[in-house]
């Protein structure tokens, strides 16, 4: 779909339903048969403005202007964020009332409610798939935990920055970010974990954390992946 108009005036046909986005970006919707609560246009996702949801734009707009008084947000974007929540407010003051509307106010709990929220497009069995290897990684990870961590790693080096299965899609993923379920784990050293392949090739992952590793610590633990035994004889100290 194209992008969205802007905040049509006040005259705008009956029945109409206003669009808001958490950004303050707007559609009108003069098709009376778009009953959704939430739609989502691109990348955009929009909320059929109600007074509860008046009332939390009302609330951001609110944390907006402490931000542009302590210099956090510049005027112009704050002036750009006030003009199209005035036009979202004449819109909400003609359907809705104001007294429904400072109800609304009144009643809000900003920190439990829950704004319109842009879905990725990700095949869900893509995700379901990527989860499932992450957690059979963590799982084959926890079983040499013990034996690793008394021989000098980090939980860092073994599951992520963070050392939660989170981690594992973010850059550093650690050992389990690198394994898959078809991959066995082999020797436990202090210098490296070995991983075995489905077809016998033994690569090893390389402790950065050890002072005798030709590797300097800023090398990301992908680049200290490396098979055979004649480079392990060079690196190894």
């Amino acid at each position: 779909m194209s992008a969205p108009p802007a905040v049509v005036s006040s005259s705008a046909a009956a029945g109409a339903r206003l669009f808001v986005s958490t950004s303050l970006d707007t559609w009108l919707a003069n098709n009376p048969e778009i009953s959704a609560r939430d739609v989502q246009i691109n990348d955009t996702a929009y909320r059929r403005l109600d007074p509860e949801y008046y009332a939390w734009l009302r609330s951001r707009m609110n944390l907006a202007k402490h931000a542009a008084a302590a210099g956090q947000i510049s005027p112009d974007a704050f002036e750009e964020l006030r003009q199209k929540f005035n036009a979202v407010h004449e819109w909400a003051i003609e359907h809705f009332g104001e007294a429904a509307l400072q109800n609304a106010i009144r009643n809000l709990d900003a920190r439990i409610y829950a704004p319109p929220v842009a879905e990725q497009h990700r095949p869900v069995r893509a995700v379901r798939a990527a989860e499932t290897f992450a957690a059979e990684a963590v799982a084959m990870v926890d079983q040499i935990r013990d034996q690793a961590l008394a021989l000098g790693w980090t939980v860092e080096s073994l599951f992520g920055t963070g050392g939660s299965s989170h981690a594992l899609f973010g850059k550093a993923c650690g050992l389990a970010g690198l394994l898959k379920p078809t991959h066995r784990i082999g020797e436990v050293t202090r210098q490296s974990i070995e991983i075995i392949l489905p077809n016998g090739v033994r690569q090893r992952f390389y402790n950065l954390d050890h002072g005798s590793l030709v590797l300097g610590r800023e090398h990301h633990p992908l680049l200290a992946l490396l098979v055979g035994p004649g480079l392990d004889a060079v690196l190894a100290g």
